[in-house]
């Protein structure tokens, strides 16, 4: 999964998978098509690329993954750990809610990444949220991307209200929910709140600016171009890997998340190309 966002409140969430040489022929159109476009915008990126803020969530999975799925014992878990954070969040007691995370805990913000090792590390700022007029959160709507034995991905649409119970913000919140000895707890959170003064013109192009990056990139990496690659890729990111929910910080642009071992990938799983087959966008 890759999640985008470029300061300015543009989400996605995006389903694709390896193609192996087993299966060259399919999608060849396509991949034509991709790389025809990427040997333009790679002599041209300036053009065509703003500089995003992202934090790009590299999962090896299926796309029937990421399809509807029924009501699961994860997704259950899952559910009833978010509900838990609500209750500690709206609680104003800080040390309620780092009950309910597993650390590390990773907050990705408009344009930065906060990484919270260890419980001491994390904190809601409660008296500036209180300044502005807040008393209680809510859910508002859920949505499901992702559900394995041990990693759920929720979509939540909350919104924020004062002591009288009226709305005065409403925004929208990726989160990444694990299990951990045994445990169900928040690790990953990414949210915005409205799309502050921008006009719908610009949000337009700041939504086809990010899916113009995310056609650079496969085009990039399927061309194993690592320099091309570094149009679209900033540092830090952060990653939470399926197979194991191990935990990876990528603080230079050094790092393996970024520098991806196009040759292991073919030895290991006969890898050929990546491909996309859905992009959907959320936005407050």
């Amino acid at each position: 999964i890759l999640g985008l966002s470029n300061g300015l409140n543009s989400r996605s969430v995006i389903a694709w998978a390896w193609i192996s040489s087993a299966s060259k022929t399919a999608g060849f159109d396509r991949q034509v098509n991709q790389e025809d476009m990427y040997k333009g915008l790679r002599m041209r990126p300036e053009r065509t690329l703003i500089k995003l803020s992202c934090v790009l969530l590299m999962q090896l999975l299926a796309v029937s993954a990421l399809s509807a799925q029924p009501a699961s014992d994860p997704e259950a878990g899952a559910r009833a750990a978010l509900d838990r954070f609500l209750i500690a969040f709206n609680s104003g007691d800080n040390e309620l809610v780092r009950q309910q995370l597993h650390f590390p805990h990773v907050t990705h913000r408009a344009n930065s990444i906060f990484v919270a090792d260890q419980p001491a590390d994390f904190a809601i700022p409660y008296e500036s949220n209180r300044r502005s007029g807040w008393a209680r959160s809510r859910w508002d709507n859920f949505e499901t991307y992702l559900v394995s034995d041990e990693k759920v991905n929720l979509g939540v649409d909350f919104s924020r209200l004062n002591a009288a119970g009226e709305v005065i913000a409403r925004g929208y919140v990726f989160y990444i929910f694990t299990k951990k000895e045994g445990r169900w707890a928040m690790q990953y959170r990414a949210g915005n709140l409205g799309s502050g003064n921008l006009d719908e013109a610009e949000l337009a192009q700041a939504q086809r600016d990010a899916f113009a990056a995310v056609e650079y990139f496969f085009a990039a990496f399927n061309a194993n171009d690592r320099f091309a690659l570094s149009y679209v890729n900033h540092v830090p990111q952060a990653a939470i890997v399926y197979e194991d929910n191990r935990f990876i910080l990528a603080e230079s642009m050094n790092s393996s998340l970024i520098e991806t071992d196009f040759d292991g990938l073919r030895d290991r799983e006969d890898w050929l190309r990546s491909e996309y087959s859905d992009i959907v966008v959320r936005g407050a």
